[in-house]
């Protein structure tokens, strides 16, 4: 069988993308797992200065103000850098010239400067391939959580959760697993919002009027719900492997655990898209961009990970 066709974008060039991804390149996992592409601009390495050889295969995308870019240093070019190159690895992937996408870390704000007014990967690549429903699906190997809500503050957390949002994004999510993950029914936890899973509506009451409603109605539907349990408990069990997936109500529900489990194995999958794409659970590391230290096993997890949902899906 031939390997699955991964293609690569650098994120934003003043960041630790370009050093990450190289990085990667290079491990033996990597390279036996995938055909990676990689989606930049040549003049990138070019001034590097020989501290990273170029890509052995790369789609060369040249933006404007590259060798402008200084590491570290937030800009409107290299902002526009990242946009273009998400946008070229999409067309491949449209084009049937690559199975799966991995991106590397992009600054919101620079992004913003370029005036691409998009919150961040996410909600681009929903936006240029007309994705309705997406989700952020967290995995640190065989532990895996989506998010209800996102980049949204804490005080606003209870008013954005539904019980239709709560079963659309689930049901999304196990229906990604069944395809990508070759699991025919996975087990889902749905974690409680407030402590000790509200006591019974003493301490809160999303508890009774959504989630639980939420759970009852995932069960009709066939999925092996369980909920609401409290987070604690929740991330416990799946640890030890009571459960495939665990949904949880805001951000860091999920990032907190994870990056104790297992914080150089993280990484984030997009959930509804029409095809699998995954990032390292890090972002741009402006501190030490250019400095040739960045850690690369994220990006590596990103890749593999990659590479095996798509293998899943083939077969």
């Amino acid at each position: 069988m031939a390997l699955p066709r991964i293609v690569i974008t650098l994120g934003d060039p003043a960041g630790i993308g370009p050093e990450v991804v190289l990085k990667a390149l290079a491990s033996p996992r990597v390279k036996k797992c995938c055909h990676a592409i990689v989606v930049g601009d040549k003049r990138l390495f070019a001034a590097k200065k020989g501290v990273f050889s170029l890509p052995a295969t790369m789609v060369d995308v040249p933006v404007a103000g590259i060798a402008r870019i200084r590491p570290g240093t937030l800009s409107a070019a290299a902002g526009e850098a990242a946009f273009q190159w998400v946008c070229a690895a999409v067309k491949m992937i449209a084009a049937g010239d690559a199975d799966a996408l991995v991106t590397a870390p992009l600054s919101k704000e620079a992004l913003h400067r370029a005036g691409r007014r998009y919150p961040g990967h996410t909600e681009l690549l929903a936006a240029l391939t007309q994705s309705k429903n997406i989700a952020m699906m967290m995995v640190a190997g065989t532990v895996r959580s989506v998010m209800m809500t996102r980049h949204a503050p804490l005080k606003e957390v209870a008013g954005l959760l539904s019980v239709k949002e709560i079963v659309t994004t689930t049901r999304l999510s196990c229906a990604f697993l069944q395809q990508h993950a070759c699991l025919k029914n996975p087990r889902v936890a749905l974690c409680a919002l407030n402590p000790h899973a509200g006591e019974g509506g003493l301490i809160g009451s999303e508890e009774t009027t959504i989630i639980i409603p939420a759970v009852r109605a995932l069960r009709a539907a066939g999925i092996a719900a369980t909920g609401p349990v409290p987070a604690d408990t929740a991330w416990r069990h799946a640890r030890q492997g009571a459960y495939d997936l665990v949904v949880t109500m805001y951000h860091d529900q999920t990032m907190i655990p994870l990056k104790i489990i297992a914080p150089e194995k993280i990484v984030n999958i997009t959930v509804g898209l029409p095809f699998v794409r995954t990032s390292p659970g890090h972002g741009t590391a402006f501190d030490i961009a250019g400095k040739n230290c960045a850690d690369p096993r994220s990006m590596i997890e990103a890749m593999v990970t990659a590479a095996r949902l798509s293998r899943c899906r083939k077969t």
